[in-house]
């Protein structure tokens, strides 16, 4: 039965107020499952059965644990003999929690519903915003629809991941592998906490790429220094460091008196210029882009140059970047150990701007070492442990992207469009050849601190941001905007 007339969608919001504290237990019951691609195989298997479970009690057809040379991808078939036919990609797997330091629950693992200002009650645990709260919030509303009597408005295809945070090295062989099966959509959802701290709605339309890397300077390498091992700093006198050589050859690639202008000759090449239609996003979204809290949330008190308005927003848009992770080498225990260390080693990642490529960068800083004399410094790139990912771009015009911004406006809400997000996903692999799907993550609700301690999924919001009832209401009625007309 369809429920697009006001009182059969009354009736499913309904539903989801009835069992509030049954949808939030599933969104625990999944957080439950340590799935840390990088360390926890174990754990991802279970998270895949987990929800090939879920899948088939949902009334999927053709459920299956997909097999790559990494993690296993999770597809199922929801046939609802609808217009439209919408993929859904979601991901399954988090990052690690060694070393962290979690101070509102004792186990990452064990997650718990804490009051936090200005919410009265957010979830806490590993994956609660990345992104296990937003996709178990769209899969109770899909079961609401259902458990109250209804069709899904739409045919549904999932795509469930569980390499994402390896950088989804293995994605592409899935699809390439089952593209019969994808070319029946007519684009790509992604459910996502897409309000601020204060409730603004984000829709991006794409996202930056990133390439990740590693240099590493040793004696061994360099035939000069510590060779085997390290030894007793006091040898520095005669005996050269490889450390400072490293950061030496860090030091020569920007500008000392503006060290976020990269020097590497033709590092800012290729970048293709913002369209018409950035530009037109770019003035909208400048007149109330809120400085001030990203300012507050990030834990910063200055922009680059203190740029502010149309300004920073191009640089934030339209500059790549060069940013070194982390530093390791030697001795950073406790006090001293007076010790001379036979390497070093810099985590670098660079975010791409369109028309970039994922290798340019790589070769760029190659050539920039060896034209500089640092020939022995060694450039480890990791693609299947830290990840690659191409830029990815929507058409502002697209069907679904005008269906997302008629589903927030008609709950209340005037959505920040941007061009692209600052950060990175594996987006291109749908919105390019073969598929060349525009590809939307969309959803209310809020959650922080990904990748960090205390993660966070507002669960009990306030009169702005909204909590998990609201968050699943908005996807049954963001899938009501997606079942006529046109979505590509």
């Amino acid at each position: 039965m369809e429920f697009a007339n006001h009182e059969n969608k009354a009736s499913v919001y309904e539903y989801i107020d009835k069992h509030r504290g049954e949808h939030l237990e599933k969104l625990k019951e999944i957080i439950r499952i340590p799935s840390i691609a990088a360390e926890n195989p174990e754990g991802v298997r279970k998270c895949a059965a987990y929800l090939e479970n879920e899948f088939k009690r949902l009334g999927c057809r053709d459920v299956e644990i997909y097999e790559t040379r990494g993690q296993p991808v999770v597809y199922a078939n929801y046939d609802a003999g609808a217009q439209n036919t919408l993929a859904v990609y979601l991901m399954y797997d988090v990052k690690q929690v060694s070393g962290e330091n979690w101070t509102l629950i004792k186990d990452p693992f064990s997650p718990e519903v804490v009051p936090m200002q200005p919410f009265n009650g957010v979830l806490v645990g590993r994956g609660a915003t990345n992104s296990k709260g937003p996709l178990m919030a769209f899969l109770n509303a899909l079961f609401s629809i259902r458990e109250s009597g209804f069709e899904i408005p739409v045919n549904l295809k999932f795509i469930a991941e569980g390499e994402e945070e390896l950088g989804s090295a293995h994605l592409m062989d899935f699809i390439k592998e089952n593209l019969d099966r994808l070319r029946e959509a007519n684009a790509v959802f992604s459910p996502s906490g897409s309000q601020s701290i204060k409730g603004d709605v984000t829709l991006s339309l794409g996202c930056k790429g990133v390439t990740e890397f590693e240099l590493v300077c040793s004696g061994k390498s360099w035939r000069r220094g510590p060779i085997e091992r390290g030894i007793h700093s006091s040898m520095n006198a005669i005996v050269e460091s490889p450390v400072w050589r490293l950061v030496q050859a860090l030091a020569s690639m920007t500008d000392p008196s503006d060290p976020s202008k990269v020097l590497i000759n033709g590092f800012y090449d290729n970048v293709a210029p913002p369209t018409k239609e950035d530009l037109e996003l770019i003035d909208q979204l400048a007149k109330v882009y809120d400085e001030e809290a990203v300012k507050r949330a990030n834990g910063i008190e200055h922009f680059y140059k203190d740029l502010h308005g149309k300004e920073l927003l191009m640089k934030a848009f339209y500059t790549t970047t060069l940013n070194i992770q982390g530093l390791y080498a030697g001795y950073t225990g406790p006090l001293f150990k007076t010790v001379l260390p036979e390497a070093a080693v810099a985590k670098l990642e660079s975010r791409l701007i369109p028309n970039q490529t994922m290798t340019e960068t790589v070769e760029k800083v190659r050539k920039h070492l060896d034209e500089h004399g640092y020939y022995d410094i060694e450039i480890r790139e990791y693609p299947e442990a830290n990840g690659v990912d191409d830029w990815s771009r929507t058409d502002p015009k697209a069907g679904i992207v005008k269906k997302t911004i008629d589903a927030y406006r008609e709950a209340g809400f005037e959505p920040q469009v941007w061009p692209f997000m600052l950060g990175s996903a594996p987006r291109y692999m749908f919105t390019k050849p073969p598929l060349s799907l525009p590809f939307i993550g969309a959803g209310l609700g809020h959650g922080a601190r990904a990748h960090a301690p205390d993660e966070y999924y507002v669960v009990e919001g306030n009169d702005k941001v909204k909590g998990l009832a609201e968050t699943e209401k908005f996807y049954v009625s963001l899938l009501i905007h997606y079942s006529n007309g046109r979505l590509n």
